[in-house]
C-alpha cells in the first residue's frame, strides 16, 4: 500500500494488533513472568559500586561483574536496593565475621529476591541476607595471587633492601590530614622531645577511590626531587576498621608503590591480624600509628646510644693518646735535657781546650820568637868582626884619597901603596914594599 507521506513507507502503521498492552499491563506483565523465573531468592556475586545510604536507612548501590570495576565501564549492571528491615540481619552477620563492610570495590555475594519496579522500570535485586566468607575469601585469594605476582617480580624485598637512615627525622607522613591516625603519629613523636621534622602528603586510606591519591603521595619520593621533597623515611598509617576497609593497602597499585619508593616505607595500620599486602612489601610493618612512630623514635634512640658510645670511646682514645703522648714527650724532655747536658760539656770542655790553646799561643810565639832571636843574636854574634880579630883576624884597607877600599886580594895592591890593618887592640898603617904569592902548602897560622 503506497502512502503519500514518505515517513510512512519505512513503518507499519496498519490496523492496531490484538492484545495491545497498556504500560501498566506490561509492566505487570513483566514481574510475573520475572516471578514466575525466579520464584524463590537467588544468590548473586559481584563488586559493590556506586554505594549511598538513604537518610531511612536504606542502602542502594550497583553490582557489577569484578572486571568491570578497573577503569571501564561495566557490561552488566544490577541495582540493588537493602532496606532497613533487612539492614540489621545484614550488619550483625557482617559484624560477626569481624571483616566486612560494605562499600565501594568491595566484592560480595548476596542473596535477594529480583524484582521488577515499574515506577522506574528497572529490574532490581532486593537484598536478604550476605555471605561474608565469600567476601574474605576473595580478598585473601586475590591478595596472594598478587603477593605472588610481586614476588616473582622480585618486588616483595625491594622495599626492605633500601638501607634504613641511621638518624630518621625528616618523616613523610601520608594519611588522611587530622585524622585519629594522624594525631596519634604526631603526638607521640612530638612528646618524644627529638626534632622530627614531618611533611604531611594528605590523602584518603579507605575506599577504592583512595587508591589513585595514596600512590601518589607514596610516589613522590620518586617521583620529585630530592631537593624539593627531603624526607628520610615515608611512613604510610591509618587507623583501625574493618577488613574490607583496608582493601585499599591489598590493592596491586599502592603495593607497587610502596615497593618501588626509593626511600624506606613504615606502614603502621590499626590490624592487629591480618597482614595486607602493603604490611609485606614495607621496609617496616607495625600494627598501629603509635608503634609506626615508636620505631621511629626507638631508630633515634639507638642513634643517640651509638653516638654516646662513640663519643664515650673518643674520650677515651683520646686521653690514652693524650697519656702516651705526654709520656713520649716527658722522656723526649729528659733526652733532651741529657743531650742538652751533654752537649753543653762537650762545649765547655772544647772552650776549655780551646781557652787553654788560646793561652798557650802567645807563649809559644814567644818562646819561638826568643829561640830565633838568641839563634838571630848566635849568629849576629858569630857574624861580628870583632870576634874574628879578637881571634887573631886582621883586616886590611887600600887607603886612598876618597874612601878605603878593603883588601880581599892581594892583586887589588901594588908596591908603593899604603894600607891600614885593623887588629882586635889598635890599626897598624904601612907601606907595600912587596907582593909575594901565598904557598897553598902552608897553613894559616904557621
Amino acid at each position: 500500500m503506497s502512502s503519500a507521506n514518505p515517513a510512512q513507507n519505512d513503518v507499519d502503521v496498519g490496523p492496531a494488533p490484538h492484545g495491545t498492552f497498556t504500560v501498566t499491563e506490561l509492566c505487570n506483565r513483566v514481574g510475573l513472568a520475572l516471578g514466575e523465573a525466579f520464584p524463590d531468592q537467588v544468590w548473586v556475586q559481584g563488586a559493590i559500586s556506586g554505594l549511598t545510604r538513604s537518610n531511612n536507612g536504606h542502602v542502594y548501590f550497583d553490582l557489577v561483574d569484578s572486571d568491570d570495576t578497573v577503569g571501564r565501564s561495566a557490561v552488566a549492571v544490577l541495582p540493588v536496593a537493602l532496606f532497613s528491615s533487612s539492614r540489621q540481619l545484614v550488619n550483625r552477620i557482617m559484624r560477626r565475621s569481624g571483616g566486612i563492610r560494605m562499600h565501594d570495590g568491595v566484592e560480595i555475594r548476596i542473596r535477594g529476591e529480583l524484582v521488577y519496579y515499574p515506577p522506574q522500570g528497572r529490574v532490581q535485586l532486593v537484598m536478604s541476607l550476605i555471605d561474608p566468607q565469600f567476601t574474605l575469601g576473595q580478598m585473601a585469594a586475590a591478595r596472594q595471587a598478587l603477593l605472588d605476582r610481586l614476588s616473582d617480580e622480585g618486588l616483595l624485598d625491594r622495599n626492605r633492601d633500601r638501607p634504613f637512615p641511621a638518624l630518621p627525622l625528616r618523616i613523610g607522613l601520608v594519611t588522611s590530614d587530622r585524622s585519629a591516625a594522624y594525631h596519634d603519629f604526631v603526638d607521640e613523636l612530638t612528646s618524644s622531645g627529638y626534632p622530627f621534622r614531618i611533611t604531611l602528603i594528605d590523602s584518603r586510606v579507605q575506599g577504592i577511590d583512595a587508591v589513585p591519591g595514596l600512590a601518589s603521595a607514596i610516589g613522590l619520593a620518586r617521583t620529585t626531587h630530592p631537593s624539593e621533597f627531603e624526607v628520610d623515611v615515608m611512613v604510610v598509617v591509618r587507623g583501625g576498621g574493618a577488613r574490607t576497609d583496608l582493601a585499599v593497602f591489598d590493592h596491586e597499585v599502592v603495593a607497587r608503590a610502596i615497593a618501588e619508593c626509593p626511600i624506606p616505607v613504615i606502614v603502621g595500620v590499626g590490624h592487629e591480624t591480618d597482614r595486607s599486602v602493603a604490611d609485606e612489601v614495607a621496609h617496616t610493618s607495625v600494627k598501629t600509628p603509635t608503634a609506626a612512630a615508636k620505631s621511629l623514635i626507638d631508630a633515634v634512640i639507638r642513634f643517640d646510644a651509638r653516638l654516646d658510645q662513640a663519643t664515650h670511646r673518643i674520650r677515651t682514645l683520646t686521653h690514652l693518646h693524650l697519656d702516651r703522648a705526654n709520656q713520649r714527650l716527658v722522656g723526649s724532655g729528659a733526652r733532651l735535657v741529657s743531650s742538652a747536658r751533654r752537649a753543653v760539656e762537650q762545649q765547655r770542655v772544647g772552650l776549655e781546650q780551646s781557652t787553654y790553646r788560646l793561652q798557650r799561643a802567645p807563649i809559644r810565639l814567644l818562646e819561638r820568637a826568643g829561640g830565633e832571636l838568641e839563634l838571630a843574636e848566635v849568629r849576629l854574634k858569630a857574624n861580628d868582626p870583632m870576634v874574628a880579630l879578637r881571634r887573631g883576624w886582621t883586616i886590611t884597607y887600600l887607603d886612598g884619597d876618597r874612601s878605603a877600599t878593603l883588601v880581599r886580594s892581594a892583586g887589588q895592591v901594588t908596591v908603593g901603596d899604603s894600607i891600614r890593618t885593623v887588629t882586635a887592640d889598635g890599626t897598624i898603617l904601612s907601606t907595600v914594599d912587596a907582593i909575594a904569592p901565598t904557598d897553598p902548602e902552608r897553613e894559616v897560622g904557621d
